[in-house]
């Protein structure tokens, strides 16, 4: 009998409210991860050397309580994703007021002729993009 009772119907919708308002604050309890203070710089620069690639990425924050740190790198095709994790600083953090700047090297080993597009993500946002070209090198 696909009927209920009206004692049936009231658990129900008991069930679905509660359903409801624990989805609601769950949500509400996730925060969107921070984004990089607008004054942030991100210089990039790509050299090769002994036939390896090498992405070399310096970030500019405004002062040492903000941190970057870098999570890994994924190449597919010719596009390179490269994920950093950024950290602002606490609430009560007191911090000296000087530039502070986080660098790395990224190995992108040997790449082929082509078009190469690199995405650089903090906490998964894409913060940065652009392309480069490699070609022939040996010629006269």
């Amino acid at each position: 009998n696909c009927f209920k009772t009206r004692s049936e119907l009231r658990s129900m919708k008991w069930i679905m409210l509660t359903v409801i308002v624990v989805a609601l604050t769950v949500a509400g309890c996730v925060s969107e991860k921070p984004s990089l203070p607008s004054s942030t710089s991100i210089n990039t620069t790509i050299l090769k050397i002994n036939d390896t690639y090498t992405l070399y990425i310096i970030f500019t924050l405004p002062n040492p309580c903000h941190k970057v740190s870098y999570k890994n790198m994924k190449i597919y095709g010719n596009e390179i994703d490269v994920y950093f994790e950024y950290q602002p600083p606490k609430p009560d953090e007191v911090c000296i007021q000087k530039l502070e700047v986080y660098k790395w090297n990224v190995t992108l080993g040997n790449l082929v002729k082509g078009e190469y597009k690199i995405k650089i993500y903090v906490n998964n946002k894409i913060v940065k993009e652009f392309k480069f070209y490699i070609g022939d090198e040996n010629l006269s």
